[in-house]
């Protein structure tokens, strides 16, 4: 839930962009195109009671509307502006206090001081937010008389410019937020993913409130609203038991070196781990980011029917096993003709001379029914298992195809079984006609008649090499698409870190030493067998053809070879903006403790994981993709030293180590009630933010104690 504490719907003053101005429409279509599900309305010196009525109507349960104006005020010489916002429930007498204000002014006129707006607005329990090193700011004097002087000094918010972090921080004892000030509504839905994420749910106007003075009854209310569960570690070699409520959320565990914080995780880990769930430690391990990413290649593998490319399996078979056929002699037609009228017998056996018939043509109509029998059935298949299909036809329509489909099939079925007895019945017959005619020619003495010249076969055995060489030429000749894979983000300095493995056919030609063969056949036998090959395909016609495939199968290790995917080489690397890249340490720590958020799993357990990553990467990266797991009720347990991830986070557990004159020492609390209980005595008791802000690496910085509350100054 993200909230947004400074909207405007109107261009009040002669300065505001008209581009300020939405209709009731308009404004609800586009908040609830956002995340944003709280949002005060704070015109500048204006207030529309129908416009608010009409907007609130609109979003019904869908999100909240607050009420609320941008003051102009005036005190002591120096203008700064202060948003009054306050409860649904008092619109009516806030409306008419506005109007009593303001009824004889401008928006760009009026003006007003802190008394008058205590006088007038304090009754109502409202927010006030004041500009904060956002110009034109409230003045330090103002600021003070505004917390001494009102009921409610809890309710009173610092609005800075923007946040490196979502959620409420505190600043010199004040809370502090930020809204989007919108000043060009069609930017909304882009500026609105910068806004504040709430940790802990807002019901309304005055549990927002609540929150804010940290009640503790409102706090643990909400907090028990949230999934968790109780878990009793014994993670110390004493044996002693640790009793914590495990959120699914952020839940931090942090204190000095040496306190036993690892020790925590470990038992959490074994903990899950006995009870079935998948559970480890991450730690930083930046050396094996090349094994995880598997780099050096290893049992890497492609589909290469996937990029439309023939295997070739019988092309390489039929051309490695090609030999020369010879065409029939003329010398046996001399010879036949020759005894033809000398045997009696043999004229009598009238069979030897039946002409052969030609097959090529029944086998040919076989092979087309024998393709569509095959295409259809498993197109029948598709229609049935797809369930794209399925929401594209409705349940009849659906049925008719699949009848009509049904029905070509079985006719497809028949015509194919034809269509082979056909070409089977031919092949007996002509069978048949060289068995007797060899029998009349051993029998008789007399030579049957030649039953065909040879050139036809001849000529189609020298045209099947050329087409198998072009086939397997044709395939190694294909480009293969890179495969990318993303590794992760080195920040926005760098920019995203990929994983690129590349695919390529030794095409006779590539000597490139960084590429490796895929099957681990010999580069120089692939090199060997593509040049072969494509020297085949240019003498298909010549007399020294068959010396070519000789050549071919006396390659070395040419047996290796069956299918075109032996001849494939690959390389894979890293790479930056296109452009091989090695990651140093720290960039691998990146990428390794991105890649473990990244995986979809329960629970998240990581020790120590800003190792080696800069502040920026830490806030940017991976404070982001803990809060996302957060959101998923995944639950995450880190131990950390560093206040980016311990504060920025805003745990809804904290557990806190520390060791002294007393021995080892747990706390544990969260940032909402800013305490750190002892469980074992009630009464010791932590502030959450000052043992953060000692403890913590860049804990000043992380709650803004140097002006830069949200890391702008």
């Amino acid at each position: 839930m993200k909230i947004d504490i400074h909207s405007h719907t109107k261009k009040c003053k002669s300065g505001d962009a008209p581009t300020r101005e939405i209709s009731p429409s308009d404004f609800c279509e586009t908040v609830l195109s956002t995340e944003v599900r709280i949002i005060a309305i704070t015109n500048h010196n204006v207030f529309d009671l129908d416009q608010y009525n009409e907007i609130k109507t609109r979003l019904g349960e869908d999100a909240q509307v607050w009420p609320g104006i941008e003051l102009d005020v005036v005190e002591g010489g120096s203008r700064g502006h202060l948003l009054v916002i306050v409860s649904p429930k008092s619109v009516l007498k806030f409306s008419a206090a506005v109007q009593a204000l303001t009824n004889d002014s401008s928006p760009d006129s009026f003006t007003i001081t802190i008394d008058k707006v205590l006088e007038s607005f304090d009754v109502f329990n409202p927010l006030y937010v004041a500009h904060y090193k956002k110009n034109p700011s409230l003045s330090y004097d103002v600021l003070e008389k505004l917390l001494t002087e009102t009921k409610n000094p809890e309710c009173v918010i610092k609005e800075v410019t923007n946040s490196i972090s979502a959620g409420i921080f505190i600043s010199h004892g004040h809370s502090s937020i930020y809204g989007s000030d919108i000043q060009d509504w069609s930017k909304y839905e882009e500026i609105s993913c910068d806004l504040p994420d709430l940790r802990l749910p807002v019901d309304s106007f005055e549990h927002f409130c609540l929150l804010l003075k940290k009640d503790p009854t409102t706090i643990n209310t909400v907090l028990d609203r949230k999934t968790s569960e109780d878990l009793v570690l014994r993670p110390f070699s004493d044996g002693t038991t640790m009793n914590i409520k495990a959120f699914n959320d952020i839940n931090v565990i942090f204190g000095p070196k040496g306190t036993g914080k690892s020790c925590i995780l470990k038992a959490i880990a074994k903990h899950y781990s006995e009870n079935g769930i998948d559970a480890r430690v991450y730690e930083s391990a930046s050396d094996r980011l090349d094994e995880i990413f598997n780099i050096k290649g290893k049992d890497v593998a492609i589909n290469l029917n996937t990029h439309g490319i023939n295997y070739c399996s019988d092309e390489i078979e039929a051309l490695r096993g090609a030999g020369e056929v010879a065409i029939t002699a003329l010398s046996k037609y001399v010879d036949y003709f020759k005894a033809k009228s000398t045997n009696k017998n043999a004229k009598k056996i009238l069979l030897k001379d039946i002409e052969p018939e030609e097959e090529s043509g029944a086998k040919r109509e076989f092979l087309e029914f024998n393709e569509a029998v095959e295409k259809t059935s498993k197109f029948l298949d598709f229609l049935a298992k797809n369930p794209a299909v399925k929401k594209e036809l409705d349940e009849k329509e659906l049925s008719e195809v699949t009848r009509i489909l049904t029905e070509l099939l079985e006719r497809l079925r028949n015509r194919e079984w034809t269509n082979f007895s056909g070409w089977k019945k031919i092949s007996l017959l002509n069978s048949a006609i060289k068995s007797f005619r060899r029998e009349v020619e051993r029998k008789t003495g007399a030579p049957a008649k030649p039953i065909t010249t040879g050139f036809r076969d001849y000529a189609n055995n020298r045209l099947n090499i050329e087409v198998y060489a072009a086939e397997i030429v044709k395939s190694v000749d294909s480009l293969i698409p890179m495969q990318i894979e993303h590794v992760g983000s080195l920040g926005s300095s760098k920019g995203d870190l990929e994983s690129r493995t590349e695919f390529i056919f030794q095409n006779g030609a590539i000597t490139d030493g960084a590429l490796s063969s895929l099957t681990g056949v010999k580069k120089g036998t692939q090199k060997k067998f593509v040049n072969c090959t494509r020297k085949i395909l240019t003498q298909a016609y010549a007399d020294d053809l068959f010396q070519s495939i000789s050549e071919l199968n006396e390659i070395e290790d040419v047996e290796g070879i069956n299918t075109v995917y032996e001849l494939l080489l690959f390389k894979r690397y890293f790479a930056l903006e296109g452009h091989p890249y090695s990651p140093s340490s720290g960039e691998s720590s990146m990428v390794m403790l991105q890649k473990e958020l990244g995986d979809d799993k329960e629970i998240y357990i990581l020790d120590e994981p800003e190792r080696s990553l800069g502040n920026e990467y830490i806030n940017d990266v991976i404070v982001p993709l803990i809060k996302e797991r957060a959101r998923s009720s995944k639950k995450v347990f880190i131990s950390t030293h560093d206040a980016n991830i311990a504060v920025r986070t805003l745990p809804y557990s904290s557990i806190y180590r520390c060791h002294g004159q007393a021995g080892y020492k747990t706390y544990i609390g969260n940032p909402f009630a800013n305490h750190l209980v002892n469980p074992n005595d009630v009464g010791d008791q932590l502030d959450w933010k000052l043992v953060s802000m000692k403890t913590l690496e860049g804990g000043e910085k992380a709650f803004g104690e140097r002006g830069n509350i949200y890391g702008n100054s």
